[in-house]
């Protein structure tokens, strides 16, 4: 079998008032490459993520892009969530992942993040 490799996005628009958590349970495994976040506003908020036993075991708090400017994690050290290490997460099937978005005090808005996985 070949690995596929696909993406995921998730958006939330158009102004955030509260912070917000995302929680999936991932259907095989798979190991993140890469997350590109922004948000079209200058404020920037906070992404970590992590499973339901830590919630940045994958990724510590990692600003948002500002005014449309993605921040891209694509790198094994950007990974610098405790079982992460240092490299690119491999999450096995069956994990919850949570994505903890932290809004800034003056608003987010079209906060949007976009995971690449690799499956296997």
């Amino acid at each position: 079998m070949t690995d596929r490799v696909y993406t995921q996005t998730i958006f939330l628009g158009p102004t955030l008032a509260a912070n917000h958590t995302a929680s999936f349970t991932l259907g095989h495994n798979a190991q993140l490459l890469h997350v590109s976040l922004c948000n079209s506003s200058a404020n920037a908020g906070t992404l970590k993520i992590g499973n339901s036993s830590d919630d940045d075991a994958y990724l510590l708090a990692e600003n948002f892009g500002v005014s449309g400017t993605p921040v891209e994690v694509s790198t094994p050290a950007g990974f610098d969530g405790v079982t992460a290490g240092g490299q690119f997460p491999h999450i096995l099937d069956g994990t919850v992942v949570v994505l903890t978005i932290t809004d800034h005090a003056s608003h987010m808005a079209n906060a949007c993040v976009v995971l690449t996985w690799s499956e296997g």
